[in-house]
């Protein structure tokens, strides 16, 4: 058997192939329809601020994986980071982390999101039958355009991204207008929020994930990419320009539609975003459907390349008791096509399981609020490991490697506190802050208990080595 078989193929993909596999994570029309509810159920009339927060504090976040992106480029992207950074114990640490969120995050928004978005449209097809059969189909789908390559799917991305982008800045630039006198930039303050700044940071649970899978999407492709050193990093900042600037408008606009104190209706619509582009224009109304289910199924697809080739990292380190089976890479199609399979097979069980307990709406949303935490979690520890990895690399700057990884370990830490004080939210949304703060410490359990069974080294299977930093800056 060639050796290639359990490689992946370089220099498949360019910087805008990486920007839209990153749009398509982001899936803003799905955001806006759905998740954005998430944002408004704690933010209300300042939702357009928690938006702009969540844009902003993603920025510094995102810091560790543009920076570490500079000298490693990994399919086991953030894994990779910590076990390089801070060693492999601490990278085994990282991997029951990112096993945790990237299976809650993919089946909660990309399978239960479409199919409560689709009985939202139409609440007769609200039944467990259709919404299973929503949840199969989605979950069917993405593992296909994942089997069939990482250029089948990125074409895909370009074409709905693109359509899926315009359709939401027209619709909302018609909104704006058609509000006259009642703009305001009230709206980023917090006039209309009564529990202020601490109801401002329970939103943020779900405007900062908004943009969460910018960098874990990009930087797992980065073993495929052309000159991945370089195309990364502009991609990951081309892709936040370009979904922060959509997404703050886009929820402007409808807590404008809306009204700023009215929106616990918008909470309470079966489909705010859609009742606010029909008021506009019927035939953007239908568009807008049309993308938003385009939407969730670009999220699923871009979280299936990412999460397969991450299982593909974790398999080829010999980590997680995964199969090695898992590293083998299609012959033809480039793809981890094991590791599709599995995160094929998991992804949808977890998202039934969840389903089945509180119904697809809710379900997806206890999902994404537990999931969160593990998701901080990783990124605190890449913000930890880039000061001591810069310095390794003989590349130290302050502001870069020290200043900004400690306001983003800062602002992820204080966005965990005030989701559990004074008190954690109501239920069913206190059951997931539970179980996501308490994924943590059984993470740590779980490496203890690998490292005791298994004896892993002080060094892990094989990782694309770092280029020089000279030809990296």
């Amino acid at each position: 058997m060639s050796s290639n078989t359990y490689t992946l193929k370089e220099g498949v993909i360019g910087e805008f192939r990486l920007v839209w596999q990153a749009m398509g994570a982001l899936s803003i029309a799905a955001d806006a329809s759905y998740l954005l509810t998430g944002v408004a159920l704690f933010a209300l009339g300042a939702t357009p601020l928690s938006i702009l927060l969540g844009v902003v504090f993603y920025l510094f976040i995102m810091n560790s994986g543009y920076q570490f992106s500079k000298y490693i480029s990994s399919a086991g992207s953030y894994y990779t980071f910590a076990a390089k950074s801070l060693g492999p114990k601490i990278g085994i640490f990282q991997a029951w982390n990112m096993i945790f969120y990237s299976i809650l995050g993919y089946s909660s928004f990309g399978f239960l999101g479409l199919a409560a978005f689709i009985s939202m449209i139409n609440p007769s097809l609200n039944s467990t039958a259709v919404w299973v059969t929503i949840a199969v189909a989605a979950a069917t789908i993405a593992f296909l355009f994942t089997y069939f390559g990482i250029k089948t799917s990125t074409d895909y991305q370009i074409l709905g991204g693109v359509i899926e982008v315009s359709v939401l800045i027209i619709g909302s630039i018609l909104i704006i207008i058609s509000a006259g006198n009642s703009n305001t930039l009230s709206v980023f303050t917090t006039k209309y929020i009564p529990g202020g700044l601490s109801q401002i940071f329970y939103s943020m649970i779900y405007s900062v994930v908004l943009f969460f899978g910018t960098t874990l999407s990009i930087t797992s492709l980065a073993e495929e990419a052309k000159n991945p050193h370089i195309a990364v990093r502009r991609a990951l900042i081309s892709t936040i320009v370009v979904a922060g600037i959509t997404l703050i408008l886009v929820s402007y606009a409808f807590t404008i539609g809306y009204g700023p104190t009215n929106m616990g209706a918008f909470i309470k619509s079966p489909d705010p975003g859609l009742v606010m582009f029909k008021h506009v224009s019927y035939i953007l109304y239908i568009l807008l459907i049309a993308v938003t289910v385009n939407s969730f199924m670009g999220y699923n697809v871009s979280v299936s390349n990412a999460n397969t080739r991450i299982y593909y990292s974790f398999a080829r380190s010999g980590i997680l008791f995964l199969p090695r089976s898992l590293k083998k890479i299609h012959e033809r199609y480039g793809s981890p096509y094991n590791s599709a399979i599995f995160v094929f097979i998991v992804s949808l069980s977890v998202g039934l399981a969840f389903g089945f307990a509180f119904g697809p709406e809710i379900g997806g949303l206890v999902m994404l609020f537990a999931n969160g935490y593990a998701a901080y979690t990783e990124h605190i520890v890449a913000s930890i490991g880039l000061p001591f990895y810069a310095k390794k690399m003989g590349d130290f700057k302050v502001l870069q490697h020290l200043v900004f990884p400690i306001i983003a370990v800062g602002v992820l830490a204080a966005v965990i506190f005030f989701t559990l004080y004074p008190a954690p939210p109501a239920y069913p949304y206190n059951i997931a802050a539970y179980v996501g703060i308490g994924w943590i410490p059984f993470a740590g359990l779980m490496t203890l208990i690998e490292l005791k069974k298994r004896g892993i080294s002080n060094t892990l299977e094989t990782e694309p080595e770092v280029a020089k930093t000279a030809e990296n800056a």
